[in-house]
């Protein structure tokens, strides 16, 4: 009876054990599945999902004939999840296995089994040392307290803060010296030397992970009652890392247990001729996006859309097999073909070099243009810069960037270009504007007499007229082969402001070029109802427009007066190789009748010719002996700031056609504020010259026959003599 008497409480004992762990296992389970569900399942799925970008091909770009100038370099980036670093079971993972293989008893530990329990052990320490026990009501009060919202908000409530501090600082600090031996050649900014640049350093890393500028400032701004500033979670900590390095650096990163770190495939843009056409090319900036030049005007299409490879992996970082599993295959970007021809760029690019040195010329541009279909041949200006290093390219050389400024103190980068966005005041070359209209209008003749005495207008203005000379009166086309002022005045006011304008509208002039590059915007002019305004703009002053608006003026008259707009885009191209859209060239409309044309042409190859009846033209140094050259040389004073004008400072140019009597090409030619040594500064004697320099090269690129096979013969000849004497006379 005593025994059974005793069991009995035993039994009941028992029985309220069972019962009371029973209770405390299910209210766990009821909180993790159903009162914290939503946090517990996001982490899950935070943890177990890992995606990966697959950068697609940005299209090539390349000239008319396929040349290739641009390439895609495979490399990769290193990046830092931020979110990522700043969670537990991933801090605690790298930190504990660090720990675990730098106990004495790894080394003697031969079994992978018994490896991994010396490592569990150490983890499971570091999260006993972080963990806080609260209660429901202390985690419910505390969660008010914090206004936490967010699951990983909820979570870290669970553990002491300070503990969480002191593990991401050790966890930032293993992740250093990791990523050091493989980052330490990539250059970053030293903030101590303003613009030099420096190896990365475990401090820099460190940084970037860390943010401590941010923290810094939030804790300030949090003391002060102002808003705090969030942190970037996704870092770019190196791009342009070799594949080697990379695959060596993943290694590294896998075998000490570090998650949070991404080594992606990275396309890293590289420019076959990184000093050649830059103002048309333009770059890309770190994340492969186009910042100038058609890079920029055509980035949707160079683009492309990444791909993306989605896998998931267990709280080891272990990756598990699923079919959840995503592959998105990138689509590369569409590639390019320009209407540039390198050969001819090439030229333009010596030759406006030599012209800019040899007249100590500040800035200047080329353009060469095709005037039957408005292809962009060539654009050359300077400054300019390199494309891979960015560094500034001159006439005289290059420099490193940020290192030269004008007179005015401001840094000269090169990204300017002259040949699109700088406004000038043509000058003479804006004179066939009035005679296409009184011509065309049949108001005057190529042949009519036009008095070119100096006169004045608006009543006290000074006389417009031709300097020290006074040419009685020309025919109009002799007005622009002498470029007479006071001529190419009565001309305009012959056709009257109305009609005026509308030639000016007509070659386009009143409009933006399109080009698929910055421009400097519309033509401006003076109010032409205004007879003084009237009369400067007829002889190119009082109005400023483009190198290229003035290309294709002439390119307009080269083809018999139908304009062309100008065509940069040749084709674009699938990654197939099959047309995607053909770009044609497009006629924008006559503007002088065929006659007129030809009227124009007779006249502009009479500026390169001599004559011993009417005299020379303005630009004997453009003729090439053999070929017929067309063309208009143009002189203005520049403008100062608050009006008036320089006495000293030009700028000056000449708009030349190859050959004048079947136009293969236009070239414009702008020098801006040349100082020559040997002669006046004008488009005949500086602009002129350049010109016929690249020329002479470009006939024998395009196999332009001559029109005199004799004279050219004796010119070769007299040259080919000359030059050796001229350089053993300057030697």
């Amino acid at each position: 009876m005593k025994t059974k008497v005793l069991f009995v409480p035993r039994c009941l004992f028992l029985g309220i054990v069972v019962v009371t762990v029973s209770f405390l296992i299910s209210w766990k389970l009821v909180r993790l599945q159903v009162l914290e569900t939503e946090d517990t399942g996001q982490i899950a799925a935070e943890e177990m999902i890992e995606r990966e970008t697959i950068p697609a091909q940005r299209g090539i770009i390349m000239d008319r004939h396929e040349e290739i100038l641009t390439n895609n370099i495979q490399s990769a980036a290193i990046k830092a999840n931020r979110y990522h670093l700043r969670e537990l079971n991933v801090v605690v993972d790298g930190l504990a296995y660090n720990q675990a293989t730098h106990d004495p008893e790894w080394d003697t530990l031969k079994d992978d089994a018994k490896r991994r329990k010396l490592y569990l052990k150490y983890r499971s320490k570091l999260l006993d040392n972080a963990v806080r026990d609260l209660s429901p009501e202390e985690k419910a009060e505390l969660s008010q307290a914090a206004k936490a919202k967010t699951p990983e908000e909820m979570r870290k409530l669970s553990y002491d803060p300070a503990v969480l501090e002191q593990y991401y600082a050790a966890h930032d600090q293993l992740v250093a010296e990791i990523l050091y031996p493989f980052l330490a050649h990539i250059e970053v900014e030293d903030e101590e030397n303003s613009g030099s640049k420096r190896g990365m350093t475990r401090e820099d890393i460190i940084e970037r992970i860390a943010q401590t500028r941010t923290v810094q400032y939030n804790r300030e701004a949090a003391a002060k009652g102002e808003p705090t500033r969030g942190f970037r979670n996704d870092i770019i900590l190196a791009r342009g890392v070799n594949l080697d390095t990379a695959e060596k650096l993943k290694l590294a990163l896998k075998q000490a247990h570090v998650r949070g770190i991404m080594v992606e495939s990275d396309l890293r843009r590289s420019y076959v001729m990184p000093e050649m056409l830059c103002h048309v090319l333009g770059y890309v900036d770190h994340e492969n996006k186009g910042r100038s030049g058609v890079e920029a005007y055509f980035q949707s299409y160079l683009a492309g859309v990444d791909g993306m490879r989605e896998y998931r992996h267990n709280p080891r970082g272990q990756v598990l097999a699923s079919e959840d599993d995503r592959y998105m295959a990138p689509k590369h970007g569409l590639n390019l073909r320009l209407t540039i021809d390198m050969r001819i760029q090439t030229i333009l690019e010596q030759e406006l070099d030599k012209g800019l040195n040899h007249f100590r010329a500040a800035r200047g541009c080329m353009i060469a243009v095709d005037p039957h279909t408005g292809d962009i041949l060539a654009m050359v200006s300077r400054p300019a810069f390199d494309l891979n290093t960015k560094e500034l390219i001159t006439h005289q050389g290059k420099f490193k960037r940020g290192s030269v400024k004008d007179a005015n103190g401001n840094v000269i980068t090169g990204d300017f270009n002259f040949a699109c966005q700088t406004r000038y005041e043509p000058g003479s070359t804006f004179k066939v504007i009035a005679v296409s209209a009184v011509v065309n209008e049949g108001l005057m003749g190529i042949g009519s007499y036009v008095s070119c005495d100096p006169f004045s207008v608006g009543g006290g203005s000074k006389a417009i007229n031709d300097g020290p000379r006074n040419y009685g009166s020309l025919t109009v086309g002799d007005v622009l082969k002498k470029s007479s002022n006071p001529g190419a005045a009565r001309i305009a006011m012959r056709a009257k402001w109305p009609l005026y304008k509308k030639y000016v509208e007509a070659y386009g002039l009143n409009k933006p070029t399109t080009i698929g590059l910055p421009s400097g915007g519309a033509c401006l002019l003076a109010d032409g109802s205004n007879i003084v305004n009237f009369s400067r703009i007829a002889y190119g002053y009082s109005v400023s427009v483009s190198p290229l608006h003035m290309a294709m003026v002439y390119a307009t008259i080269a083809n018999k007066g139908v304009r062309m707009a100008p065509r940069l885009i040749d084709k674009i191209i699938a990654a197939d190789g099959s047309i995607y859209d053909e770009c044609k060239p497009q006629e924008l409309g006559r503007v002088i009748s065929e006659k007129t044309a030809r009227d124009l042409m007779m006249a502009l190859e009479s500026v390169t010719g001599k004559n011993k009846i009417s005299g020379n033209g303005t630009a004997m140094r453009a003729a090439i002996p053999g070929y017929r050259i067309g063309g208009k040389t143009g002189t203005a004073k520049k403008v100062k700031p608050r009006g008036g004008y320089y006495e000293n400072l030009y700028t000056v140019s000449f708009a030349g056609i190859i050959p004048a009597d079947d136009p293969k090409v236009v070239i414009m030619t702008v020098i801006d504020e040349p100082h020559p040594t040997d002669c006046n500064p004008g488009g005949g004697t500086v602009a002129a010259p350049i010109f016929r320099s690249a020329a002479e090269r470009i006939i024998n690129v395009l196999n332009i026959p001559p029109s005199d096979p004799e004279a050219y013969r004796e010119y070769l000849e007299k040259k080919s003599t000359e030059e050796p004497q001229q350089l053993t006379k300057h030697t």
